[in-house]
């Protein structure tokens, strides 16, 4: 049995160690230690990584009472000096302690519960049973938060045993049974918890609400604290000053700024399509029918450019066919079309074209598309085309 000496220590981040045995399982190799300072991954908390003399620690597994050390090369028997990634372990405390005071001031005073929580690499959550959540609540618990932060309140662990469990008043009832971990934010919170914790609340540095989203019924928080709360802060000026030198306003008119911006491009995009649309239907009057037939190859030009402009130029000429096609990095395009006074069923044609290709497509009789990979020259299609339709 590895004695886990994060339990004794959360703060430890050293310890000499011996291999005891060594595996591989479908995860990697792995090693057994007879003491560890890693965490294995658990209660939404995840692995501690480091490394076991010269070998990289890159994830850490409870495994039949074993705590398997996985690493990026096989590790021999010896004793080796293990050291933690110190700033990993450090991050996760201080969110999972985080989750522990604000779902405690969270289900106290307001009567939201805490159904599950996720402790991401770049964003911490919890999923609360409700499916909506007042903004004004959310700041009211957020001030108070730091407020208890700042007031350095205890954080402690013991055991207890499921008989000693009945006499304390615990959030939830544990999920394992036997000798029990508890956790306690002095006169704020008793949950059992296997994690690692800060021993006081300052150490969560502070506490930040970044957004909600319904999830499975309810809501899902984000949230961020201590020096990952601090870098999201960084970000976010970061980006504002970026944007206060694109937009030429000050940070408090950047929103107005944007939706000007938004509003201009709307209109611009408006106007280009319309110019598009002009430009469409002068390319379509501007083709000429050969023997019933316009068939003709474009570049990389998009598809729904092609169909658009098959029809209006069928819409010219109602007794026609037509072929279009757009070729590139060795794929095909097709868009066949006819005029309401031909006959020929255009999927029918298509599906012939791509028989020359590994493609697929569909439409009407009238109108046809799709394509595929293909070496095939562009003239074999237009011979095709001309066989199928030569007597419209």
């Amino acid at each position: 049995m590895t004695e886990k000496l994060y339990y004794e220590d959360s703060f430890l981040q050293q310890a000499q160690v011996s291999v005891t045995a060594s595996g591989t399982d479908e995860r990697g190799d792995y090693v057994l230690l007879d003491q560890t300072c890693f965490y294995p991954e658990g209660g939404g908390q995840p692995a501690d990584h480091g490394t076991i003399g010269d070998v990289s620690v890159i994830d850490v597994q409870s495994h039949d009472g074993d705590i398997r050390h996985y690493i990026n090369r096989p590790l021999g028997a010896g004793r080796f000096l293990a050291t933690l990634d110190w700033q990993r372990r450090w991050d996760h405390m201080q969110q999972h302690a985080g989750q522990h005071l604000l779902s405690a001031l969270l289900e106290d005073g307001h009567g939201y519960q805490t159904t599950s929580f996720h402790l991401g690499a770049e964003r911490v959550s919890i999923d609360l049973h409700r499916a909506s959540i007042d903004p004004f609540v959310l700041q009211q618990v957020e001030l108070e938060a730091n407020r208890l932060i700042s007031r350095h309140l205890p954080m402690r662990t013991c055991t207890v045993s499921e008989t000693q469990l009945h006499e304390l008043e615990l959030r939830k009832p544990p999920a394992v049974s036997g000798a029990i971990r508890l956790v306690e934010i002095e006169g704020i919170d008793l949950n059992a918890c296997g994690g690692t914790h800060p021993d006081n609340t300052a150490g969560i540095g502070l506490l930040k609400i970044v957004g909600t989203e319904k999830a499975k019924g309810g809501t899902r928080l984000y949230f961020l604290c201590g020096e990952r709360a601090l870098d999201y802060f960084a970000r976010l000026n970061e980006t504002a000053d970026a944007l206060v030198a694109k937009l030429h306003a000050p940070l408090s008119e950047l929103a107005q700024a944007a939706d000007n911006l938004l509003a201009e491009k709307l209109w611009a995009d408006k106007e280009i399509m319309e110019l598009k649309k002009q430009l469409i239907q002068a390319e379509a009057k501007s083709l000429a029918p050969e023997r019933g037939l316009i068939i003709q190859q474009f570049g990389g030009r998009p598809v729904k450019e092609l169909q658009q402009l098959a029809r209006l130029t069928v819409e010219q000429h109602p007794s026609i066919s037509v072929l279009f096609a757009a070729q590139e990095d060795g794929s095909m395009r097709f868009v066949c079309a006819r005029g309401n006074e031909a006959t020929s069923d255009m999927r029918e044609t298509l599906k012939r074209l791509l028989e020359e290709t590994d493609g697929k497509g569909g439409g009407t009789p009238a109108l046809a598309q799709g394509g595929g990979q293909t070496n095939v020259p562009f003239d074999r299609f237009r011979e095709i085309f001309q066989q199928l339709h030569a007597t419209n």
